[in-house]
């Protein structure tokens, strides 16, 4: 056998200056490289390789470090509201009359305008005021409040770390928030305290040390009267933190606990966009408020027209097609049953003065007068009787959304099911707008009919004021039917039937 012994040596001595195939003894190599790196570093007393242990020099900068940023750290913890930093920024980067615009786009007075101006008045001042408020938000003054904003969130940050909870792994008699005693520190084992290492390297390197800090601390000091941290000592904690991140002690540090040279802490890059989702927050609340200001105009034009078209008269709703189901089916993301209002005054309308008032008008006028020209009586009698036949086949459509029978069945059927089956969604969607048109062709055609009921009354008024009557002759013999002149009679009708009309475009507005 052939001796190999001068060909291992001089292997085993390339494989030494060049690196080998052996990946423990490269990873091993690297470490012992890293360990002699961080003997020299300046930061060298924070951690002992041998033994593996954070040292306390280490729990002394932490130390000082906690008791520098301890005030900001009670003063962020004491804040309940997380976005009352950047309204504090947005709003110290504004001059007065740009926050007097936002002032006056409040809840509170828009609703005061409201009982001073009317509402498409008010609608147009407010989103004047939107537009003068969104256009003093340049690029550059948005840029400027984002930087701002990503040094608030960086010093908010590292002040918010948990010193303590790492200090009390050094010495176990340490009170939180209490730097009247010097406290003990001992050697601790550095396994202990590598995920709160990475998480202090993450938090600490996203600090911008270049950034000017002169602005946020007057913005942060106008807050509370006085600074959390003055800027002289913060600038010396960046200062410190810099030159710490230079010497790369900390993440060297962290390879050697860790016993992985190429283990890497990522540290996020701060991202801000505080402006364009402030000014999208005011333009949504401003909008809600304008949307239920309109809302309430129309209840309340809604509920006046209902007085006066119906009295005291007790209206009987609709049974089935309600807004009883409209909740659930919004939570589940379906369509809603849209024209319900409009739907039952309808049929309140036929029933109160379909069948009562013109019934009666119907059977004076049409039936007894003496009509010179069948060209309004048979228009007249046509839309009297197609609503007549309405109102049954609006009944029979009612029932059949009940929910035992019919189209009601199936949506009850179906709705548990709409969690896991997009087929039944589609379904119900299908269904509830199938009688979303039918109930809207109720609408439609009847108020047509009622308002061509209307246009004959009102030449009919229009006649009985002429001295010599063309459409009924025998208007004196009319009046003898009637409880009060026919002319009274029929102006009444017409009030009726303009009011109705009237609650029906309301109320379709309502559906919109």
């Amino acid at each position: 056998m052939a001796d190999n012994s001068s060909g291992n040596f001089f292997s085993n001595l390339f494989s030494s200056l060049f690196g080998s195939n052996n990946p423990d003894a490269d990873k091993k190599r690297q470490l012992k490289n890293l360990s002699k790196k961080y003997s020299k570093s300046k930061y060298n007393k924070f951690y002992k390789n041998m033994g593996n242990e954070m040292l306390p020099a280490f729990a002394k900068l932490f130390y000082d470090l906690y008791k520098a940023v301890y005030p900001a750290q009670t003063m962020f913890h004491a804040v309940q509201n997380p976005n009352m930093f950047k309204s504090l920024l947005i709003h110290a980067s504004i001059p007065e009359n740009i926050q007097q615009i936002e002032d006056s786009l409040t809840e509170q007075k828009i609703n005061e305008m409201a009982t001073k101006i009317p509402l498409a008045n008010l609608k147009q001042q407010v989103n004047e005021r939107i537009s003068t408020y969104s256009d003093f938000f340049t690029l550059d003054r948005i840029t400027e409040i984002d930087n701002l904003n990503k040094q608030l969130s960086a010093f908010q940050a590292f002040c918010t770390y948990d010193f303590y909870f790492v200090l009390k792994k050094f010495d176990k008699t340490l009170h939180e928030g209490d730097f009247s005693t010097t406290p003990h520190f001992e050697k601790v084992n550095a396994e202990y305290l590598l995920d709160d290492l990475k998480d202090f390297i993450s938090i600490a390197w996203s600090i911008p040390f270049d950034s000017d800090w002169t602005n946020l601390f007057k913005i942060l000091k106008s807050y509370k009267g006085v600074e959390p941290i003055s800027l002289g000592l913060w600038k010396r904690i960046v200062a410190k933190l810099q030159s710490i991140r230079l010497s790369e002690s900390l993440d060297l540090i962290v390879k050697l606990i860790s016993s992985n040279p190429t283990v890497i802490v990522e540290v996020p890059s701060l991202t801000s966009n505080i402006v364009e989702p402030y000014i999208e927050k005011i333009k949504n609340e401003t909008e809600n408020c304008l949307y239920n200001l309109l809302a309430k105009e129309q209840e309340s034009k809604t509920n006046d027209l209902v007085s006066q078209l119906f009295g005291e008269a007790e209206l009987v709703p609709l049974r089935n097609y309600t807004t009883v189901l409209n909740s659930t089916f919004e939570r589940k993301g379906i369509e809603i049953f849209s024209h319900t209002q409009a739907l039952s005054y309808l049929k309140a309308f036929i029933i109160e003065v379909v069948k009562k008032d013109i019934h009666e008008y119907y059977d004076i006028v049409i039936v007894r007068g003496q009509w010179d020209s069948q060209g309004l009586c048979a228009p007249f009698n046509e839309g009297y009787n197609h609503l007549l036949s309405q109102f049954d086949l609006i009944s029979a459509f009612d029932a059949s959304l009940a929910e035992d029978v019919g189209t009601g069945l199936k949506i009850k059927t179906l709705l548990p099911k709409t969690e896991r089956d997009n087929s039944a969604k589609n379904i119900i969607n299908r269904l509830v707008s199938e009688a979303n048109e039918r109930a809207y062709g109720f609408i439609s055609d009847c108020t047509k009919d009622v308002i061509a009921i209307g246009k004959i009354i009102k030449a009919i008024v229009e006649d009985s004021a002429k001295s010599k009557p063309t459409l009924i002759s025998n208007w004196k013999d009319l009046d003898h039917y009637c409880e009060i002149p026919i002319r009274d009679f029929s102006i009444s009708i017409y009030k009726k039937i303009y009011l109705f009309t009237n609650l029906m475009k309301t109320c379709l507005q309502n559906a919109e």
